[in-house]
């Protein structure tokens, strides 16, 4: 997943089959060449499923991210693909303290999108079906 920074680098966040159980993340300067030394960020959490990162355009630094949040049994092992949920960072990823389930039942396979007016759409599995999901930065951080 590619997503650009507030300063203009992109940012690369890999799945990832390690005992971090974190995703791996490098930035760049364009997205192809000369990436920084990849590392395990303390979040997101890796539960081994394609997730989905995207720059909130109308908020400089302020990223979204789709993941299952889901702990493993043990160390290096696999989540169980259920509580997607929603989480925010202001800072281009260095932290994300916000964090907000939305869909608490088995769900997977996310992507992001956010449209002109700031609307975020969602689309991911959810048992057999494909679902979207449509919410705002008011409803994910509860404020107005």
């Amino acid at each position: 997943m590619l997503t650009e920074l507030s300063d203009g680098r992109v940012m690369l966040v890999t799945r990832s089959v390690s005992k971090a159980n974190r995703k791996i993340v490098t930035v760049g300067p364009d997205g192809a060449t000369r990436w920084e030394q990849p590392f395990f960020p303390d979040q997101p959490l890796e539960p081994r499923c394609m997730a989905s990162i995207v720059a909130h355009p109308a908020r400089p630094g302020t990223l979204l991210f789709s993941i299952p949040h889901t702990r493993p049994a043990d160390p290096g092992g696999k989540s169980a693909r259920e509580n997607l949920s929603i989480k925010l960072s202001r800072d281009d990823g260095k932290t994300w303290p916000v964090k907000k389930a939305l869909d608490a039942g088995p769900s997977a396979y996310s992507d992001l999108a956010v449209l002109p007016d700031g609307t975020v759409l969602c689309l991911y599995a959810k048992n057999s079906d494909i679902v979207v999901a449509r919410f705002n930065l008011t409803w994910l951080t509860g404020g107005p």
